[in-house]
């Protein structure tokens, strides 16, 4: 299995496969958990629309999580150990589904609404007799 993760360069992504595993938050490679081949395979099947590829990633990693979930349990002896994945899984779901409605933007620009109020240093302080 093949990793590969650019960080954004002035706001934009070398690649779309890239993208893809920022908004899926899979960018670390001790604990990934797509391939580049993979991604590759995503964005192919839906012609580089890359919020599309992104969300069916998405579910592919909930479906992974939600299949440890029901085998991560070992019992030996007195001594029980388990491990649950289930509210990764339903993370990694409701994830996709606002990636599929586009909720999601990588766009840093930061906006602001213009006030019409103005504060005056002290304008808040008690006055005391």
């Amino acid at each position: 299995m093949a990793f590969t993760y650019t960080l954004p360069t002035s706001g934009v992504f070398p690649t779309l496969k890239d993208e893809v595993r920022f908004l899926v938050m899979d960018t670390v490679l001790s604990s990934f958990s797509l391939d580049d081949t993979e991604i590759a395979y995503l964005l192919k099947q839906f012609d580089n629309r890359v919020y599309l590829a992104a969300a069916q990633g998405a579910i592919t990693i909930s479906t992974k999580y939600s299949k440890a979930a029901s085998t991560s349990s070992k019992t030996v002896g007195d001594l029980s150990l388990s491990l649950s994945y289930l509210d990764s899984a339903k993370e990694y779901k409701a994830l996709s589904e606002q990636l599929r409605l586009g909720k999601i933007s990588n766009d840093l620009t930061a906006f602001f609404e213009p006030s019409e109020m103005q504060f005056t240093i002290g304008q808040f302080d008690e006055n005391t007799p």
